[in-house]
């Protein structure tokens, strides 16, 4: 079990439209997706937040009904072969 490891913050440019986009990936080392503990399936909506005061990342579970309130399009989200 790998309750933690260091990943790493991927970014890429991406043109949608004619307009260009900065995207931003985080990499989650193998050992820590792969710990039983690990809450998320790929291609499952994930919350993800700011805590400025504590100065850290925090991504949490939600479910597809509360993604779509918040603006999630599941039709767009492809889960991994």
């Amino acid at each position: 079990m790998a309750r933690s490891g260091i990943g790493t913050i991927i970014g890429r440019k991406s043109v949608s439209k004619g307009r260009e986009y900065r995207r931003i990936w985080i990499y989650i080392p193998t050992k820590v997706s792969e710990d039983t503990a690990f809450p998320f399936k790929v291609g499952e909506p994930c919350l993800v937040e700011i805590d400025v005061a504590r100065k850290l990342l925090a991504v949490k579970p939600v479910n597809r009904e509360q993604a779509i309130k918040l603006g999630w399009r599941a039709e767009r989200k492809r889960a991994a072969p």
